[in-house]
């Protein structure tokens, strides 16, 4: 799987999402969490728990993000 690395105050990525089911947040890591910076597997799929369980990748976005950091 291919790596993104993201600024988690800037963007609203499925993937750091508290909705999106990746309970021991093997998807996510940090890199320099002082500045922010995670990095994340760009093609893991997840549920999501706001979409009555509809797989999403964790690269997509929607309005019922929450962050889980």
């Amino acid at each position: 799987m291919s790596t993104v690395n993201i600024n988690v105050k800037k963007v609203k990525y499925c993937g750091i999402c508290k909705f999106w089911y990746d309970p021991t947040n093997m998807y996510i890591s940090p890199v320099n969490p002082a500045l922010n910076m995670w990095k994340m597997e760009r093609d893991a799929k997840c549920k999501c728990l706001k979409k009555t369980g509809a797989e999403t990748r964790a690269t997509f976005m929607c309005s019922k993000f929450e962050s889980k950091l």
